[in-house]
């Protein structure tokens, strides 16, 4: 049984491995930004448009794979010595080991991502307002999006295992060599000429390669990769996960509408301008996410106990809400520094200009909402649960498309920025209701008080002092001063 030990562990392992992915990624932001925003826009704008389709080549598989693994690790000594087979009760119920699992879900993965692939491909190509440039760009982000989800699927099984880290080892040396190529090949521009765009986008796809390889390997040696095709089983599997495949694409249709929605009305500038500011939210939001991630195991193993289950789920909202709300507070007093930090002053707001620091302060809240989102949607997953989650993404679809099409064009991306920030508030009513209704949470209110307290300091710490004026100091003294009072307050707990 993985304990909450095991659980923050593995999440920190992922946060650890994820902030140095992140540092390797906002490097490359640097340096592309730098050719300019139309150049940015377009660079985005070639990445952004497969990540829709990349959630459909998940069909909401990888999230019931791990689920399904880590109640496969308990199958008894008879079950196992049958561990490369499906295993069918009499009553018709499937059981499937480990390695069935994700042979089975490794097949039905492969065989989405070829066909959707090539169907973002062709789709692009009907695009108006693309340029060529983007049009062919998106033939090769196809493919390192197709390595991404490759790798992916493989790293269930360390996911289902608490191995996380293998992983995240693996994404670090994969950044750390896309932002090397980059780098380079920004030095030599003159040795690329026209092809220099395309150059950059097939740095990825080699850094891709790097990366997939790396996660195969670990992923090889807890369990023989094989592809199956146990097609009952995929029939069996995908009632399963379709509900939540769905779900995940209107998540990301109504995560990523906004920026389609830019490049389409606005154009490359418009999506460079508001490309830097998400890409700085998104570093932070897939802490979330992983969070989320490596709770999942624990939580499923834990559905026919709903009282550790809620336990387990308000001990996960406590260490959210303690990283959460200081990343909150830094980033409001701090947008232009950091935008500035990773583009250029061409990105900074002006008279009667929005650059991306407005934009990314707008955006901040979303980070409140969306590491809870995350958090009750694993949740929701690991209960079975997950045709709620239909109905929530389907409205926040529907609110964010008419909000954007209502106003994007008349108050530019601004707009754009208050409807994410809406839209995920809403979702998160949505997802609270739920929760109540299948959670019996109880918080220590001294827990949360701490957590309030710290944060509120924190806030008066750089508002009232020249730390507001240096970010590099506010960050370090802010880091002392809210973790020194999280420590006093909660000691190790």
């Amino acid at each position: 049984m993985s304990t909450k030990k095991n659980v923050l562990s593995n999440a920190f392992a992922q946060m650890i491995g994820k902030v140095l992915t992140v540092l390797a990624s906002l490097f490359v932001v640097k340096i592309v930004a730098g050719f300019g925003t139309d150049y940015y826009g377009n660079y985005v704008t070639a990445y952004e448009f497969l990540a829709f389709f990349g959630i459909i080549a998940d069909a909401g598989l990888f999230s019931i794979a791990v689920r399904e693994i880590a109640k496969g690790e308990s199958l008894n000594k008879e079950d196992k010595a049958s561990a490369n087979d499906m295993i069918v009760d009499t009553d018709s119920k499937f059981r499937c080991s480990p390695e069935c699992i994700l042979g089975n879900v490794f097949s039905m993965r492969l065989l989405l991502v070829i066909i959707v692939t090539v169907l973002a491909g062709v789709i692009a190509q009907y695009v108006p307002s693309y340029p060529p440039i983007v049009k062919t760009g998106i033939w090769i982000t196809g493919i390192s999006m197709a390595l991404t989800i490759i790798a992916g699927t493989l790293s269930a099984i360390l996911q289902a295992r608490m191995k996380i880290h293998y992983f995240a080892t693996s994404l670090v040396l994969g950044k750390i060599l896309l932002a090397t190529l980059i780098f380079t090949v920004s030095k030599r521009i003159e040795l690329f000429g026209d092809h220099l765009f395309f150059t950059m986008l097939w740095a990825g796809v080699v850094s891709n390669i790097v990366f997939c390889g790396l996660v195969a390997f670990f992923a090889s040696r807890e369990i023989r990769i094989r592809l199956k095709f146990h097609f009952d089983w995929w029939k069996h599997i995908f009632r399963k996960a379709l509900p939540y495949g769905l779900a995940l694409v209107l998540q990301t249709l109504y995560l990523r509408l906004d920026i389609v929605l830019i490049s389409i009305i606005l154009g490359s500038t418009a999506v460079g301008i508001y490309g830097i500011s998400t890409r700085v939210l998104e570093s932070f939001l897939v802490l979330g996410v992983f969070f989320g991630q490596a709770i999942l195991p624990k939580l499923s193993k834990e559905e026919h106990n709903p009282v550790q289950m809620s336990n387990t789920l308000m001990w996960g909202i406590e260490k959210l809400l303690t990283f959460s709300l200081p990343i909150i507070v830094g980033c409001s007093f701090f947008s232009s520094e950091i935008i500035e930090l990773l583009s250029s002053t061409e990105f900074l707001s002006s008279d009667g200009f929005i650059g991306s620091d407005k934009i990314l302060f707008i955006l901040i809240p979303t980070i409140f909402f969306a590491y809870f989102n995350q958090l009750f949607s694993f949740s929701l997953v690991a209960s079975n649960r997950q045709n709620y989650l239909l109905k929530v993404n389907a409205t926040a679809l529907i609110l964010n498309g008419v909000l954007n099409l209502m106003f994007l064009q008349k108050y530019g991306i601004i707009a754009a920025a208050i409807s994410t920030v809406f839209c995920e508030a809403v979702v998160l009513l949505l997802l609270v209701h739920e929760i109540r209704k299948h959670f019996n949470l109880q918080f220590s209110i001294k827990n949360i008080g701490i957590i309030l307290v710290a944060n509120t300091i924190l806030f008066l710490e750089i508002y009232f002092t020249p730390l507001r004026d240096n970010f590099i100091l506010a960050g370090l003294v802010g880091v002392a001063t809210y973790f020194g009072i999280m420590y006093l307050g909660l000691g190790k707990k």
